[in-house]
């Protein structure tokens, strides 16, 4: 600038995430997270759009234009951010700050066009007849023309207006990027023509598409519902619906911070609210237009499997009808002996399960004591690791052999193969609440609400366990392990419930069904383990209080926790891995919300005698065992609690198990239920809404309980809270302040009164 612009700021502070200080690594890693994702789905929808002939249409046209723009959108503000995030100062060079803005307003104004462009687009619906002759090409290229023409010009026009102002005061903006309101605001004179250029500009650019939206919209669903057939109402609607759920996504959040006054705008909810359609809407955009798109969802498996697997394309294609391909081998083995098939089981499994416990309890002691961080010992732990992979190579098939009968194994996919008269399946279908179909919406928007504030309240506990110091006790190491479990065990669940629910695609393949079933089971049973582990701990603090902190050290803790993984996941190892050698050729229909294992064994073609009954054992040896210890855990702490001569004693005492006791009642009550009622198609509903207390309730329900009846929790949470606040005071108030304290009495003349200091200062 000259020195007619009078600007003394020579760069801005954008003070964003400076209340999070110290927990600045979760901010970084969730926004690059999302940064990476916008990129890759956006940039996967411009090339398919381009690449695939089926969709040089005028609507992909426009969707290649808006994936391009969310590309360059995200580019502006998130890069900076993240620099900032991990840099200890904050700030952007004054002409930093001025491209900046000048490109946001640019490309926020060139998306509220474009999609009202599309609106219009969808008036296919309304006029069919005449849509190839009045979306042209040169239809087409000139609405986009116009669409970025307007956004460049408003976006310097705003730029060069409002940084020829004089910047001479502050120069700190409460923002994670230079945002119009908050650059207007460090001005150093009347900014009231700016601020009504910018509301005109807000009416005239944003306020006109969107009412251009709602008009188009409201036509083409007038339109919608005259027609006669409901399958060409839900055909129609579904070519719009990805686009209706981008607008309300964008303009819900832009339309309420922008549209209100500037004198009731908050600057912490708009700077969180800007987040929605800075970071969270470029990158839905790619995942709503995929997964409700049939011809993208096409067109992605094409571009996917043609640049990817070409060998296996050409393959495809080839016609071998002149030839007779093996696809199964026969292993003979053991079929010598066939009156020691059972003693050879026995004696197989058991030599499988002590070299996979023997193995993982060396690789764990290796990685948890200190003592053995030595070279010898890192090598034995490589050994040990590679000795879990290669008896896993050869045992699980055996094993499967010996308990089937079956003694062949593929030369191929087992979806290709044709046994007999039998067409084996590829995907199941999870009925879920398909009975419920006026119901999708309200579902998906519950089980929504309920993942998103499970994921938040989880990862709010581990973040307080680990930033807390007074949280750094085996208690709270144990709880941070089980919200860490809940995190992931409602992620294996929830989001394909959801994804159902949105698209109403039911289907799942047998491999993604068995993968589930063994995340979902492996994480159960772990639970199971940590809440048997997590009451040990209660029994030693009230039982036995005064060897506790010598009982329960550091190492203990990591070897409890490290134990609880590792049973969890060597349960179902061994199932899931018989379960993978089954075949499913009848019927693919599972009446859960979920791959369950009973369901999906019940799918099988084989004889299921067998599985049921190893299912059984491995219930019995890896859950029944941590519900006793658990049970008898909570009888010696009740006896010792009653023991307590005093109210107040007993109440204290029982005030740190009552929590835990209330998790373990829902946990335990919930899944004994589901799985010991007999198994009638009258309480088959009745199962099924059980079922969501302890896959979706229960990981819900634990942050809420261990921080409303906690005391140590809440305290940490209000100590982060008070860390967070938005309004800090000027610099000169806190000046005073420290003067007031050293110096005496401010005062109102501004003379400082000489006050003889305290003692102690």
């Amino acid at each position: 600038m000259g020195k007619g612009n009078q600007t003394c700021v020579t760069e801005i502070e954008l003070l964003g995430f400076s209340d999070f200080q110290s927990l600045q690594v979760i901010p970084f890693v969730l926004v690059f997270t999302f940064y990476v994702m916008a990129l890759l789905g956006n940039t996967l929808i411009v090339i398919v759009t381009i690449t695939d002939s089926a969709l040089q249409t005028p609507m992909y046209f426009f969707l290649r234009n808006l994936s391009f723009l969310e590309i360059c959108y995200t580019s502006v503000t998130l890069p900076k951010m993240l620099v900032n995030l991990l840099s200890e100062t904050q700030t952007i060079s004054f002409a930093g700050c001025g491209t900046q803005m000048c490109f946001f307003v640019l490309f926020g104004i060139t998306e509220c066009c474009l999609l009202s462009v599309m609106a219009y687009d969808y008036m296919a619906i309304c006029h069919p007849l005449q849509y190839t002759l009045s979306m042209n090409r040169m239809v087409c290229a000139w609405m986009a023309t116009g669409s970025w023409t307007i956004g460049i010009l408003v976006g310097f026009g705003h730029t060069v207006s409002i940084f020829t102002l004089p910047f001479c005061g502050s120069n700190r903006i409460n923002h994670f990027f230079c945002d119009v309101f908050p650059v207007l605001r460090l001005a150093s004179t009347d900014t009231h023509k700016n601020e009504a250029a910018v509301t005109t500009t807000t009416v005239l650019f944003i306020l006109a598409p969107f009412l251009l939206i709602l008009l188009s919209y409201g036509l083409i669903i007038s339109t919608i519902l005259r027609m006669p057939s409901a399958e060409g109402r839900h055909k129609a609607f579904s070519t719009c619906s990805s686009h209706l759920i981008v607008v309300s996504l964008f303009y819900g959040t832009g339309t309420f911070i922008y549209m209100q006054p500037s004198s009731a705008q908050s600057q912490g909810s708009n700077r969180f609210l800007s987040l929605v359609y800075t970071v969270l809407t470029p990158t839905f955009n790619p995942v709503i237009y995929s997964l409700r798109n049939k011809e993208i969802k096409c067109a992605l498996r094409n571009t996917i499997g043609r640049k990817m697997f070409p060998q296996i394309s050409h393959m495809a294609d080839t016609n071998w009808r002149n030839q007779t391909s093996i696809k199964e081998f026969i292993l003979l083995g053991f079929g010598d002996l066939p009156e020691l098939q059972n003693l050879l089981f026995l004696l197989f499994l058991v030599i499988y399960i002590v070299t996979i416990a023997g193995n993982i309890l060396i690789i764990v002691l290796v990685v948890a004591d200190q003592h053995l961080h030595t070279p010898m010992y890192f090598f034995l732990g490589n050994l040990s690791c590679l000795e879990t992979c290669y008896s896993s190579t050869i045992l699980p098939r055996m094993l499967a052999s010996f308990l089937t009968g079956d003694k062949t194994i593929s030369s191929q996919c087992m979806a290709d193969m044709d046994w007999g008269n039998q067409t084996a399946i590829t995907e199941f279908l999870l009925l879920g609440f398909g009975d419920l179909p006026d119901l999708k919406i309200l579902l998906f928007l519950l089980f929504l609400v309920i993942y998103m504030a499970t994921m938040v309240g989880n990862i709010l506990i581990i973040v307080l366990v680990v930033a807390d110091q007074h949280l750094h006790t085996p208690m709270y190491f144990f709880l941070g392990n089980l919200s860490c479990l809940e995190t992931c065990y409602s992620s294996t669940i929830l989001p394909r419930m959801l994804a159902s629910l949105l698209t109403g695609d039911r289907t799942i393949s047998v491999s993604g069904c068995i993968t589930q079933l063994y995340f979902f089971c492996a994480l159960a049973s772990t639970e199971c383990y940590l809440l048997a582990v997590m009451s040990y701990d209660r029994y030693l603090a009230i039982c036995k209080p005064l060897h506790y902190s010598s009982l329960m050290n550091t190492r203990v803790c990591l070897q409890l926790a490290a134990g609880s993984w590792v049973n969890g996941c060597l349960a179902i190892t061994i199932f899931t891995l018989f379960m993978s050698q089954f075949i499913f050729c009848g019927p693919n229909k599972i009446d859960h919300f979920y791959c369950d294992s009973i369901p999906l064994i019940k799918l099988s073609c084989g004889d299921t005698r067998v599985i049921i009954l190893l299912d059984f054992i491995i219930a019995c040896i890896f859950t029944l065992p941590p519900f006793l210890l658990t049970l008898t855990s909570y009888v010696y702490i009740i006896t010792t609690i009653l023991r307590i001569p005093s109210t107040t004693g007993r109440q204290k005492a029982f005030s740190t198990c009552s929590s835990h006791l209330i998790v373990v009642t829902i946990f335990y009550g919930t899944l004994m239920i589901v799985y010991l009622l007999p198994k009638l198609d009258t309480l088959r509903i009745l199962k099924k809404v059980l079922s969501l207390c302890y896959t979706v309730l229960t990981p819900l329900v634990n942050p809420l309980i261990y921080s409303l009846r906690n005391r140590e929790v809440k305290e940490a949470l209000h100590k982060a809270v008070s860390k967070c606040d938005f309004h800090k005071e000027p610099r000169e108030s806190y000046i005073i302040t420290k003067l007031q304290i050293f110096k005496g009495v401010y005062a109102p003349s501004g003379i400082l009164k000489s006050v003889e200091a305290p003692r102690h200062f």
